[in-house]
């Protein structure tokens, strides 16, 4: 069963931090959960769509839809799919 991103659409490269997520989702969840201070407010109201074409465009909202899909630190972490 192929999984997708479950913040930015793309294909899944494993769970981590308890969703599906790409390489990409996964490592900026990592880096932004340790460096808050390194994500600005958005600047669209929190309206920001996060899809595959402008995943990077806000992090506020990027992160803000970690969050909304069940992403956390302490999620489980299994890694790439054989």
């Amino acid at each position: 069963m192929n999984q997708t991103c479950k913040v930015c659409g793309e294909p899944a490269a494993g769970f981590h931090f308890g969703a599906f997520t790409c390489e990409g989702c996964k490592s900026f969840f990592g880096r932004s959960y340790n460096n808050l201070s390194s994500i600005t407010e958005c600047k669209n109201n929190g309206k920001c769509v996060i899809d595959k074409k402008n995943r990077t465009t806000c992090k506020a909202c990027r992160l803000r839809k970690c969050y909304a899909v069940g992403m956390s630190k302490g999620g489980s972490r299994y890694g790439r799919r054989s």
